[in-house]
């Protein structure tokens, strides 16, 4: 019997101490309604459109001289 009233108050002790320890909890501030926030909403803009890469520059490049080639190699067969 004197074991469960030691185990007991080493309990109770462990007990007060942790709660002692425990942050007192803050009141909570009520939400500003949608609308009356302090802080200002900004417009988006549109994005502006990027400029091509250059590897797609050289391969625009590269199409155009491939169809007139295309072009001049057909323009012969034409004459033959």
């Amino acid at each position: 019997m004197l074991k469960k009233l030691v185990v007991t108050l080493i309990a109770s002790a462990f007990a007060v101490s942790a709660f002692a320890q425990a942050q007192k909890a803050a009141p909570a501030t009520p939400a500003e309604p949608k609308g009356k926030t302090a802080v200002e909403t900004q417009k988006a803009t549109p994005a502006t459109p990027a400029k091509p890469a250059k590897s797609e520059k050289k391969a625009k490049a590269k199409a155009e001289k491939k169809a007139k080639g295309q072009a001049k190699a057909e323009a012969k067969k034409d004459t033959k």
